[in-house]
């Protein structure tokens, strides 16, 4: 009667065991899945900061503002200035 309550036990144990690995490997295959979002959207992260730097650029503005708003620079004769009273 020991050895049979003893396999019982050993069962239960191993019956244990087996679910706890399958949970870690399940745990495990989220974690790999929610680093490479993580890696996804640090490199969109970086991507846009690039791009604020470079649409934020004084050349960039000066040449939207040509292009988009058909500015131009002021030539040195075309430049008043008023002194304040």
């Amino acid at each position: 009667m020991k050895i049979f309550w003893g396999l019982i036990i050993l069962a239960v144990f191993l019956f244990g065991v087996a679910v706890m690995r399958n949970e870690i490997n399940r745990s495990g295959r989220s974690i790999s899945q929610l680093q490479n979002e993580v890696e996804i959207k640090e490199a969109r992260n970086q991507y846009l900061q690039l791009e604020i730097s470079r649409l934020s650029s004084p050349g960039n503005m000066i040449r939207l503002a040509e292009e988009k708003l058909g500015m131009v620079p002021a030539k040195p004769h075309e430049i008043v200035i008023l002194e304040e009273e």
